[in-house]
Parts: structure tokens; sequence; C-alpha cells
């Protein structure tokens, strides 16, 4: 069956009972609604991304329950594309498991980049992204297509600048990224897409077709150097006689680009991608380093919760004195590894009180971290 709109080709519309029942079940929920709601599952900072971020989820639902529930066709051309620009450990894949995996509860996919390669070679073919939603949807083509498909290590795909690459680029197998780009092109801006239903293990089975239609896709990456590649871009320097040297400045791991560099298609171009897949992107979203009241928060409410409970399930009470506390922030913000710097700083402290005490049968006391000059001492009550 199909809606035709004025002006617009006949597209078929699945009417298939159980996605229809399925998306009706999806929760409406205003975008300052989901906003408050990351809240509640633990997300803390990155208000600006945020903002678009929950925009971008109340979007997707608006756009599948107008095509399921209420019979209109999408607008063609018209793509959720999102790239998250952002230092290690900011909360890029966490905010896009906690939106679409917890909030909306729609078929979702995190991939990693660096596992694809040009159609042909060695690695998966761009197109098994699809299989991965069909697989997550129970093999529903028809609940895929109302997916969400998240590339983490998008910068790694970033290919070489130099010529003698891109002067074989038609006739030579490439696996440094080129090639991907050239395949994701098409995913990104296609209408429909074939895939391979077994992932491509065998060549017997006839594949199957997915409409792309209301399936938004996010790219993730921290992006390192970009800005340093936009700022050497914006600055004139001349060669020979005249020429004013420029102190050379080593860029932060944790920093971020600026509204203004998003916007140089060509910084993008020179960092080592086609400018045809940046502009597919419709949304560039930067997240910023987390600060340290933002990982005090963090550390707090999300991963001590995590570790208190374990020693709980021990029959230990695990103590955190606040110098601790601050001393541990202090030590992320030093690594320059946002959110995942806590854990790594945390888990060595807590190793040995964990080697003695685990598994003791009948355990019970308190384990105290304090703070003594520049240790961290581990007390047992």
């Amino acid at each position: 069956m199909s809606i035709s709109r004025t002006g617009l080709e006949s597209l078929p519309v699945p009417r298939g009972e159980d996605v229809r029942e399925r998306v009706a079940a999806i929760e409406v929920l205003s975008p300052r609604e989901i906003d408050a709601r990351l809240t509640d599952l633990g997300y803390r900072g990155q208000d600006e991304a945020r903002r678009a971020a929950s925009v971008l989820a109340y979007r997707h639902v608006r756009r599948i329950r107008r095509l399921y529930l209420e019979g209109l066709a999408p607008e063609p051309g018209v793509r959720e594309n999102c790239m998250f620009l952002g230092p290690t450990g900011s909360g890029k894949t966490f905010l896009v498991e906690l939106l679409f995996r917890e909030i909306l509860a729609v078929p979702t996919v995190l991939a990693d980049a660096t596992q694809f390669s040009e159609t042909g070679y060695v690695g998966d073919d761009v197109n098994t992204l699809l299989s991965r939603l069909y697989e997550v949807a129970d093999k529903d083509a028809d609940w895929a297509a109302c997916g969400v498909i998240c590339m983490d290590e998008f910068d790694k795909l970033a290919t070489s600048r130099s010529d003698s690459r891109f002067a074989g680029q038609q006739t030579t197998k490439d696996v440094s990224g080129f090639g991907v780009q050239r395949s994701l092109l098409h995913l990104l801006s296609a209408g429909h897409a074939d895939f391979p239903a077994d992932f491509g293990f065998t060549s017997r089975m006839q594949p199957e077709s997915m409409d792309l239609a209301c399936v938004t896709f996010i790219a993730c990456g921290a992006f390192s150097g970009l800005r340093a590649t936009a700022e050497g871009m914006a600055r004139g320097e001349r060669l020979g006689f005249g020429r004013e040297p420029r102190p050379f400045q080593e860029e932060a791991i944790a920093s971020r680009v600026t509204q203004e560099q998003l916007e140089q298609t060509t910084a993008f171009a020179r960092y080592g991608f086609i400018p045809e897949l940046i502009g597919r992107f419709n949304r560039l979203v930067s997240f910023a380093p987390l600060d340290a009241a933002t990982l005090g928060d963090i550390l707090q409410h999300n991963v001590l919760r995590v570790y208190e409970r374990e020693f709980e399930q021990e029959g230990l009470r695990l103590v955190v004195d606040a110098a601790v506390r601050e001393h541990v922030v202090a030590r992320a913000l030093k690594r320059e590894t946002g959110a995942r710097g806590l854990r790594t700083t945390l888990a060595p402290l807590l190793e040995g009180a964990a080697y003695e005490h685990f598994g003791r049968p009948g355990a019970t006391g308190t384990v105290r971290l304090t703070l003594e000059g520049d240790a961290v001492k581990v007390l047992t009550e």
C-alpha cells in the first residue's frame, strides 16, 4: 500500500501491526522532558550538546510516528544525520546509549568505525551496519527502519593527505578510510539500501532491503588535531624574509572545537575527510571537556555508587573521604581522559581492599579511603 502526497512520489508505507504497536508504545516526551530524563539516568554536564541531542531524539520519534501511525510519508531527501565531536570521556556515546536505548528503546547499533573497509577487502562492509540494526530489531526490517546507527571513532576514517594515495583511488583497494568514506556517502543520503541479512557470511541468501528515511545516523569522534588544523588555516604566514615565526603550541587532548571551526569544511578536508561526506551531516555538535565540578558530580553519583554496591554485596561499607574525591578528580583532569579517568584512577586504590576482603565468608566492616599527604590510604574499620 502506498500514500501519495501532492508533488511527491508515492512511497510504500509498511503496515505491520507489530511495528505499529511498537511505535505506539514509544513514550512521547518533549525535548525538555528528554533532557530531564537524562539527568535522572545519571548524565552530567554538556548542556548545549544535551539540548541538541534531545531535539534530535524528539524529531526521531515524531518522524516514525508520522509514518507508521499517521500515514504521512517522510519528506524526500530529509535525513537526520548528526556528528558529535569532543575529547575522549566527554560523554558522546553514553549520550547516544541513554537517549535511544534507554529512553526511547528503539533499535540502536553502536559500531567502531575502525573495523570497516572498502567493499571486497579485509574488514566489514559498511552495509553490515544495517545487518546489525536488523539483528537488534529481532530481524524485523520495518522495526529496524525506526532505529539509530552510531559509528564511534569516526575520526579514525580520516585518510592520509598523500597525493599518491588519491591518484590511485579508482584502481586500488583502499583500507585507509577513503573507500569507507565513499561507501558511507550512499548510506547517509539514500532512501533505502540493500544489506546482507547474514552479514555476508554466505552468498546464497538474497539481500534484504531497508527503508532509510527514518533511520538516524550519528557519528562520534574525538577529532584530535582538528582545532589546530582549523586555526592554522585561519592564520596567514609568509615565507622567506619578513616571516614571523610562530611558537610551537602543543594542542591539549581535552580541547573543544568552536562553532566557527566546525563550519570550516576545508579544515575537515585537510584533516582527511571528503567534503561531500561532511556535508551529509546537517548538525555538528561540539562536546566540551568536563570540568572539575562535573567530574566530581559524576564520581559521586555514578562511579562511586557502582563500587559502593559492589562492596555492599560483599558485606562491606565503602566510604571515600572528600579529600580523596578531590584527589581523584585532579588526577582525572591531569590525564585528560574525562570521565574514564575517574575509574582509571580509583580502581587501583580499591584493588587492595578487594583482594583482602572479597570472597571471605561473614566479612563485615567499613573500608575507608583517606588522603595522607599526596598518598591515598585504605583503612579497614
